[in-house]
């Protein structure tokens, strides 16, 4: 079976982004011949006329694919958000002109929760997902949400998942609590809430280092920020990825990602789990169906540095805890978030969707 499937710049030293990551890891594990189409900016990239030309040829180049490609399947990853909206729009316009068959999975964004602020955006994106055969998302929770509003769609829940080769649970020995955050830095992801916890921290006397790894428009801002309260206490990487990554992640304590808003199932939380990091993740979207509060991980409400603070100094004071959240985190993942299951899944959404 041929699929063309849309996803942001698939290498990692150019772009942070799950969807990019779950999208390497269908066409490395998938059976089906892929191929993979850029849509999506890259981080760092500037809007502009050259961009914006850009944008306005995308369902151009996208047709021509599919003429000459002749996909079985076109699998379109998109986000809830203003921009993602449009420019999906348009592709699935596109692959209904040419007559494929569509599947269009929802990776999280604003408004996959939250209310349109916009009736018009709204019926952008109803009209997008309507246009697909299956629409993927990651749990029942989000399904419910979507049939609210567009009860006429069919969909299909598949969880991400990540392959398990390079996660092992490893015993830490760090002489002080290493934090780690690591994925995109954007104001969705809590950072402003990590860097008002962390001086709580340093106020209230507790011992750690804290390491960043990722880019995006707050890189400059947070590590400055971050620098500045912290001192040597604080290491920013830049961008890692492959054995790098799970080296970070199996030398880590703890990993935080306190989101406000827009995440699915974050890629970034579930490595970490099958690591044995103890997460501490913001309770928005799928995360609830995955970590089971002071069970498997930690939740904190978003927006809410203090709380922040709080579950952080609770996980600091009460180290007797962690062995059994790390082993509780590692079965989880290992139990219901593994690749190869995913594939098999998605491997019958193409076929029932060709049948």
């Amino acid at each position: 079976m041929k699929i063309l499937i849309t996803a942001p710049s698939l290498d990692e030293t150019r772009n942070v982004s799950g969807i990019s990551t779950i999208v390497r890891q269908i066409i490395e594990h998938g059976r089906s011949e892929f191929h993979h189409f850029t849509a999506g900016r890259e981080d760092g990239e500037r809007s502009g006329t050259k961009w914006a030309i850009k944008q306005a040829l995308l369902p151009f180049r996208f047709a021509a694919k599919t003429v000459v490609f002749r996909p079985d399947v076109i699998h379109i990853n998109t986000a809830l958000t203003d921009r993602s909206i449009i420019r999906d729009a348009a592709l699935a316009t596109a692959a209904k002109m040419a007559g494929r068959k569509l599947i269009v999975a929802v990776h999280g964004g604003r408004y996959l929760i939250e209310e349109f602020k916009s009736k018009r955006l709204e019926s952008v994106a109803g009209t997008m997902l309507a246009k697909a055969n299956s629409v993927i998302v990651y749990s029942d929770f989000e399904k419910s949400h979507l049939l609210r509003r567009w009860p006429k769609l069919n969909i299909d829940t598949l969880p991400n998942a990540i392959p398990l080769e390079n996660a092992a649970l490893v015993p830490r020995n760090n002489p002080v609590p290493v934090i780690t955050f690591f994925g995109r830095m954007h104001e969705s992801k809590g950072l402003h809430e990590v860097i008002e916890a962390c001086k709580t921290l340093v106020a209230s006397g507790f011992k750690f280092q804290f390491r960043a790894f990722g880019e995006g428009p707050l890189r400059e801002f947070f590590v400055d920020a971050m620098t500045s309260y912290l001192g040597d206490r604080f290491y920013y990487g830049g961008i890692i990825s492959g054995e790098q990554k799970w080296r970070v992640l199996g030398e880590s304590d703890i990993f935080v990602l306190p989101s406000r808003y827009g995440e699915g199932l974050p890629m970034a939380m579930l490595e970490a789990m099958a690591t044995g990091c103890i997460v501490i993740v913001g309770d928005v979207a799928s995360v609830s169906t995955v970590v089971s509060d002071g069970t498997n991980g930690y939740l904190v409400k978003p927006n809410d540095a203090s709380g922040l603070a709080s579950k952080l100094k609770v996980v600091l004071d009460d180290k007797l805890e962690w062995g059994t959240i790390r082993e509780n985190a590692v079965a989880t993942v290992r139990s219901k978030f593994e690749i190869k299951a995913y594939i098999d899944k998605l491997e019958k959404i193409y076929e029932s969707t060709t049948g």
